[in-house]
């Protein structure tokens, strides 16, 4: 019988994380059997930042228009972006198996982490103020939203309800009420799961 695999495209990517910093993480289809990277240039990058929200369509456009103009710059900037997804994925599957990060991680974020905040802005929401950036201002940009978001989930009690998928390898913030969660999504890994225990059940019974 042949096996049908989902055609994989930023349209089809799954966002399960649940913080910015995290579904950067999982732009990766896994980390257990890596096959396929959902950012091979700057154009998924800002497709992808399109994607979450941290550009808005026109935004997007324009980003890859000034790409097309200077691709040193943007190359550059993408080249940060894949730098930040793989120390925030060792950061937190780190976090997620109860182990302490590398301090030479701890240490480069901190860097980074000031970066995005002397670039952001206080806007006020309702009774409250949060941070804003002019995200596409420059091609790195809108990696700032997404630094501080690291930041913060670093610094918040948030932080030990990240898990690591145990079939893909990604990372995600369980938020279900008995932290009950296993799975980075009951569409993927869930599902096969699934299927893998029905064929066990049925090889055990002998049907």
């Amino acid at each position: 019988m042949r096996t049908s695999y989902p055609i994989r495209t930023l349209q089809s990517l799954e966002i399960v994380g649940g913080a910015l910093c995290l579904d950067l993480a999982n732009t990766i289809n896994s980390r257990r059997k890596p096959e396929y990277d959902y950012l091979t240039k700057y154009s998924d990058l800002t497709d992808w930042a399109v994607k979450v929200g941290i550009l808005s369509v026109s935004q997007g456009n324009q980003l890859q228009k000034q790409a097309e103009q200077d691709a040193g710059e943007s190359r550059d900037a993408f080249d940060k972006a894949i730098l930040l997804r793989e120390m925030f994925y060792r950061l937190f599957s780190r976090i997620a198996k109860r182990s302490e990060p590398d301090p030479g991680d701890m240490e480069a974020f901190i860097k980074f982490y000031a970066e995005a905040t002397a670039h952001g802005v206080f806007v006020r929401k309702d009774h409250y103020f949060v941070m804003d950036w002019p995200v596409d201002e420059t091609p790195d940009a809108l990696l700032w939203p997404i630094i501080y978001s690291a930041g913060q989930l670093l610094l918040s009690n948030e932080l030990v309800h990240i898990k690591e998928c145990p079939g893909c390898g990604w990372l995600f913030l369980d938020t279900s009420k008995n932290q009950s969660r296993r799975w980075c999504s009951m569409n993927a890994c869930g599902a096969r799961d699934k299927m893998r225990r029905y064929h066990r059940r049925l090889r055990e019974t002998g049907s």
